[in-house]
């Protein structure tokens, strides 16, 4: 019989619901616990997704839990883990894992220490099309990629949690929003050569709140990544060309086009709810079914994009 994980959560925003949702329809999963800044949002969260409120310092030494998933604010990420390996927990560290490279290491060294089990929550790569781009390339679908345009624009995050706008935690739409499709980039053509971010003057001139990062491979591939949080609403985009072909997402119709010198096809990209999908392989992975998806390697990388992305603006 497939032993049950008696799950704490830290942090208690909508992230952490989504993860809990997915977990409630899993078999081997208990949620057992929540702590937040905010008493009350962990009663509420425990009323609804079932478990307790519990204090931080309780929850990650309690004896019964085996797993703490972390999404809180990035800077508190790297000690939470730590703290939490080293109280002998697996632990799920929601994107991006750190807001140094310093952090990234000392929590990859901790989880090698305590021989603890560390993933780093990149979900882009359980959303279908992202899945299904990742394999057409790789597969040599369009021949040698040339040129990849990503977007990824959304609504000011400080409606519901006004942290973002301190950028010194958050690192700006650069680190917390456009990681998502640095770790896709990577994951695709391996890390970049060369970081550049361009500034959008009329819109955000410092480059927190929108801008567009450039990324240069060693296979030649270019990739020009746009993100933003000054939007009037969530849109992403995926447009991917090579010598041989085309494609380009088409997310309302959960599918792919694909175009070459001769022809035209719609390739349906359908799948699981990523979240789901997520916590199902990180269940399977604790249980030693699985290989990890997304290593604490993957998730240092995307970071080091990131973060040579803000360093451009002189704002690392």
């Amino acid at each position: 019989m497939a032993p049950t994980y008696k799950i704490g959560f830290l942090g208690s925003g909508h992230i952490s619901r989504a993860h809990a949702k997915a977990l409630q329809t899993l078999p081997g999963a208990e949620i057992f616990a929540w702590s937040a800044r905010h008493e009350e949002r962990a009663a509420a969260a425990a009323q609804e997704f079932g478990g307790r409120p519990m204090a931080m310092e309780t929850l990650l030494a309690h004896p019964e839990i085996d797993v703490v998933l972390i999404s809180t604010p990035t800077p508190q990420h790297a000690e939470q883990a730590i703290e939490a390996m080293a109280q002998g927990k697996q632990v799920f560290c929601e994107k991006p894992m750190a807001r140094t490279l310093a952090q990234a290491d000392e929590m990859i060294a901790a989880a090698e220490r305590g021989q603890r089990k560390l993933f780093i929550g990149h979900t882009l790569r359980f959303f279908p099309i992202y899945q299904q781009a990742c394999q057409l390339v790789l597969s040599g679908a369009v021949g040698n990629v040339r040129r990849v345009r990503c977007r990824r624009l959304n609504l000011s995050p400080a409606r519901r949690s006004p942290w973002f706008l301190d950028f010194q935690q958050s690192g700006g739409c650069i680190l917390d929003l456009m990681i998502h499709d640095f770790d896709f980039l990577n994951w695709c053509f391996g890390p970049p050569t060369r970081v550049e971010v361009e500034t959008k003057p009329d819109q955000d001139p410092s480059g927190w709140q929108h801008a567009i990062v450039h990324l240069y491979f060693e296979n030649g591939v270019r990739a020009a990544v746009e993100g933003s949080w000054q939007h009037d609403h969530f849109e992403q985009s995926l447009q991917i060309e090579g010598d041989r072909g085309k494609l380009t997402s088409d997310f309302a119709a959960h599918a792919l086009r694909l175009e070459d010198n001769h022809a035209q096809r719609v390739i349906e990209a359908r799948g699981g709810d990523p979240f789901y999908e997520q916590m199902k392989h990180f269940l399977q992975f604790l249980r030693g079914e699985t290989s990890l998806s997304v290593t604490p390697q993957d998730g240092r990388a995307a970071l080091a994009v990131a973060l040579s992305g803000l360093k451009k603006l002189g704002a690392g």
